[in-house]
């Protein structure tokens, strides 16, 4: 079974109304996506100003080559000069990979949901992070 979802533009289009989105290339292909919303109302913390970040490095060239690592640096200073003073991210309990590169770059665990999503006959958490950027 696949799934497919198609993307018109006027999605897009409202999807841009609420988020900065930023494209991630690796070796000239489209490799994932970092985007950042703010002041949504599934924040942990509702501290105003607060960015919520989403980070997909969806192709397998994207990954463990220090993608992630520079595309949150880069987002990171994007938020500084904004005036943004923290960030928050929810990152699926069995993402480990993805786990180890937030607390590498400073990201402490503020929080979990538990049971918040099903993969791979179980339940998962969605543990929620944050770094202080003020």
């Amino acid at each position: 079974m696949k799934a497919i979802h198609e993307l018109s533009t006027e999605d897009l289009e409202k999807r841009l109304d609420t988020h900065d989105i930023f494209l991630i290339y690796a070796d000239d292909q489209l490799v994932g996506e970092v985007n950042t919303m703010y002041n949504p109302s599934h924040l942990y913390h509702k501290e105003p100003g607060s960015a919520w970040l989403g980070l997909v490095i969806g192709e397998a060239i994207g990954r463990g080559k220090g993608v992630g690592t520079e595309a949150l640096r880069l987002l990171e200073a994007h938020l500084r000069r904004k005036g943004t003073p923290r960030i928050e991210l929810g990152v699926f309990e069995f993402n480990e990979a993805a786990y180890r590169l937030y607390q590498k770059m400073g990201y402490h665990e503020i929080g979990r949901v538990e049971d918040f999503t099903y993969w791979r006959g179980k339940l998962w958490a969605d543990i929620r992070m944050e770094k202080r950027l003020d």
